[in-house]
C-alpha cells in the first residue's frame, strides 16, 4: 500500500518510521515520502481542504535528474511570472 494514500495518512498522521514533508505550490501540493525500506517517492495532490480526503493524482519514485528538471521548471516559472508582473 502507498504511503501516499488517504487510508495511509489517516492511519499514520505522524509515522516513525517514514519522513514525510508537503510543499504547497499554487493549488496543487507535492508529498515526497522518504521511507527506510521502500526508497524515496512523491506524490502530486490537490490543494484546499475540498480535497482532503481525495488521492493523490501521481504517485511515483523519485529519480536521478528530477530535482534539475523541476529547477529548470522553476527557472522558466520565473521568467513567465516576471512577465505576468510587467504586464507585458
Amino acid at each position: 500500500m502507498s504511503s501516499h494514500s488517504v487510508k495511509a495518512m489517516r492511519r499514520h498522521p505522524e509515522p516513525s518510521k517514514l519522513k514525510r514533508e508537503r510543499f504547497p505550490v499554487g493549488h496543487v501540493s507535492f508529498q515526497i515520502i522518504d521511507h527506510p525500506d521502500n526508497g524515496v517517492t512523491f506524490s502530486l495532490q490537490p490543494e484546499g481542504e475540498a480535497f482532503q480526503d481525495k488521492p493523490a493524482l501521481f504517485s511515483a519514485h523519485v529519480e536521478p535528474g528530477m530535482a534539475d528538471q523541476l529547477r529548470e521548471l522553476a527557472r522558466r516559472l520565473d521568467e513567465l511570472e516576471a512577465r505576468i508582473n510587467t504586464g507585458d
